[in-house]
């Protein structure tokens, strides 16, 4: 058979190239496992790797030699067996072994044909090796060259860093010192400003206790003031007005003396103290001429004031049982005007009454006055036989009423006196329910409408039982008059309606036959 060898100038194809990376990264990452698993003496670095992979590659590898020398030793085996066949006898052996001479000639060319051309392949593979090999000495040339250069600036940079470094630590040597010597300094003003800040609230706290102490003097000065004369009072009105006039000219002299010393100072230039020291021992001065008198007082004896005090505490009370009295008679006039005020609320109240009973009264005396118009106008509009008909029936109805509200009995007095009898009656009546107290009066309205209510609510029940009755009625009628409806369903329901109640018993005998045994 013909062995086809893959050519060297054909490409392949992409899952053949994708095998071959996958089994390249294989591979490098077993020779990875075994460069790691090595001991530290025996591993190399990578460059040195990369040459003995290129030399094995072009050398080859002595496990490939090894198998070539096999297959040429097998070759020469064949083709010694082939040369030195089996001596046989016969015609058929001469026949047959020119036959395999011939087999073998053409299979040796072919051998070498192939040899030949896989040395050419191989060849023309070291050359493209050979050329790779020296652009990667080149390229690994140049990359030593950079690694070189990189590790100059690497050493470089280091010293760099160190000199960064050890600048930096000078820095933060210098710096913390810096900050201890700011932080003592800080802990030491701040000790300062808090032992100030304790003498400042103790000052303040003797300040404000001679500020109420000052208060309480000059509250006990002016009590004292109010309670000497008005006569002494004003005379140290006076006297205070004439000792201010000189002051006055003192202010004015030392405002002018100030004045020069300011300029003074400021031609001279002299130091900010002195004229602080002289601006402030002004306001001392004059605080001290102020202090320098003693106030004079009216009470010069203690007994004085305490007599005085006697006889204001006898007025307060004095004033004070009068404020009492007059707070009585106020309460007792605070509670007569509220009686009265009661009283006339009342009055009104019941004059509001009294006007609308008495605007009822008109109104009804208003619509009776022109119901007797009407009448009037009736009654002449009428003729003599119409009138005493109309005559004949009120007297009728007056004796009617005349008997049912005052006598029952028979009697012989004219409709006039009749009515006038019912007026009295019905005066009286009224009379009597104005003498009736209100809760009776109003119990007895509440019963009254009750029953107005239970009649008109039997009124209501009574129309619904004759608007039923007139219903079955109907329904009766509609039943018989219909000849296609059964007897006995009509029959059926006349007697529950009968059981219940709901139908009469002339109804139910009017409407219901003799014949099916009824009888009422």
């Amino acid at each position: 058979m013909r062995r086809t060898q893959p050519s060297p100038f054909e490409m392949p194809d992409d899952s053949s190239i994708i095998q071959f990376s996958a089994n390249g990264r294989k591979k490098q990452k077993e020779e990875m496992r075994k460069y790691l698993a090595l001991p530290i003496g025996e591993k190399t670095s990578h460059t040195a790797r990369m040459r003995a992979k290129l030399k094995n590659e072009l050398v080859g590898d002595p496990k490939e030699e090894e198998e070539e020398k096999e297959k040429k030793r097998t070759l020469k085996q064949s083709k010694s067996n082939l040369t030195v066949p089996e001596q046989t006898s016969g015609k058929r052996e001469l026949k047959v072994f020119p036959m395999k001479r011939e087999n073998i000639t053409k299979h040796s060319k072919y051998e070498f044909l192939s040899m030949e051309r896989q040395k050419a392949v191989l060849e023309l593979s070291l050359i493209a090796k050979r050329s790779e090999i020296l652009k990667i000495d080149r390229a690994v040339m140049k990359e030593e060259k950079q690694l070189r250069e990189l590790e100059k600036n690497i050493e470089r940079q280091n010293q760099r860093f160190e000199e960064f470094l050890k600048e930096n630590e000078r820095k933060s040597v210098e710096a913390r010192t810096l900050f201890e010597q700011e932080d003592k300094s800080k802990q030491e003003k701040n000790a300062e400003i808090k032992k100030l800040t304790a003498e400042i609230g103790i000052i303040k706290r003797e300040i404000f206790g001679f500020e109420e102490t000052l208060m309480d003097y000059k509250r006990y000065k002016e009590f004292l003031h109010c309670l000497s004369p008005p006569e002494w009072q004003e005379e140290q009105k006076l006297k205070a007005l004439k000792a201010k006039e000189p002051s006055d000219k003192d202010g004015e002299e030392n405002q002018e003396v100030t004045l020069q010393n300011d300029l003074e100072r400021k031609a001279s230039g002299s130091d900010r103290e002195t004229s602080s020291s002289a601006h402030l021992s002004d306001p001392s001065t004059k605080d001290s001429s102020d202090y320098e008198d003693d106030p004079e007082l009216y009470f010069t004896d203690p007994q004085q004031l305490l007599d005085l005090m006697a006889e204001l505490t006898e007025q307060n009370l004095s004033l004070i049982q009068d404020s009492v009295r007059v707070e009585e008679k106020l309460e007792e006039l605070q509670h007569s005007i509220e009686a009265t005020r009661r009283e006339i609320d009342e009055d009104e109240r019941q004059i509001k009454v009294q006007i609308n009973e008495v605007k009822q009264r008109m109104d009804r005396e208003k619509a009776r006055a022109a119901k007797l118009q009407q009448k009037v106008q009736l009654h002449t509009s009428l003729s003599t036989e119409e009138r005493d008909a109309m005559l004949d029936a009120l007297s009728e109805k007056v004796a009617k009423v005349h008997r049912s509200c005052v006598d029952d009995r028979m009697t012989n007095l004219s409709t006039f006196e009749k009515v006038a009898n019912i007026e009295n009656c019905m005066l009286s009546l009224l009379e009597g329910l104005e003498s009736i107290p209100g809760e009776t009066l109003e119990s007895m309205r509440k019963i009254k409408e009750s029953e107005k209510r239970t009649r008109q609510r039997e009124e209501k029940l009574r129309e619904q039982k004759e608007k039923q009755e007139e219903r079955m009625k109907r329904y009766l009628e509609r039943s018989f008059s219909d000849s296609k409806k059964k007897v006995c369903i009509v029959i059926l329901i006349l007697i529950d309606l009968f059981c219940e109640g709901n139908i009469q018993t002339e109804a139910f005998a009017l409407h219901f036959p003799t014949s099916c045994g009824y009888k009422p």
